[in-house]
C-alpha cells in the first residue's frame, strides 16, 4: 500500500502547525492499514503520529499532564519507523522530524 500523497499533505499541515487535521488524516490512514493483515505492524507507525498530533492539541489547551501521557505513547510505537522496511519509509522520517522539531519550539 502507498500512501505517500497522503503523507505528503500530513507533513504539510504539520509544518503549517494544524495538528488537528493532520490528526483526523492520520487517524484515517491508520484505521485503513490497521485493517489490512499486510500492513498491521506499519499502521502502529501510524497510531504514533496520530498520537503526536493529539499532543500538540492538547499542550494548546494547556493540558499538560495529559499531553505527556500522550507523548508516552508516541515513544512506545516510534522505534517500528527505523525498524519496519516500508516504501513510506522516508515521509515516516519527515514526519518523525517535523514533530521533535515543534515540540522542541513548544518547550521554548
Amino acid at each position: 500500500m502507498n500512501i505517500k500523497k497522503d503523507l505528503g499533505e500530513i507533513i504539510l499541515l504539520i509544518d503549517k502547525n494544524y495538528f488537528l487535521i493532520a490528526h483526523d488524516k492520520t487517524e484515517n490512514l491508520w484505521r485503513v492499514y490497521k485493517n489490512d493483515k499486510s500492513t498491521r505492524t506499519e499502521s502502529f507507525i501510524l497510531k504514533a503520529f496520530v498520537n503526536a498530533f493529539a499532543f500538540f492539541e492538547l499542550i494548546k489547551m494547556k493540558r499538560y499532564e495529559h499531553a505527556n501521557n500522550i507523548w508516552k505513547l508516541f515513544k512506545k510505537y516510534e522505534p517500528l519507523i527505523d525498524e519496519l522496511n516500508s516504501i513510506n519509509k522516508v515521509e515516516y522520517k519527515n514526519i518523525q522530524e517535523l514533530i521533535y522539531k515543534k515540540r522542541d519550539k513548544e518547550k521554548k
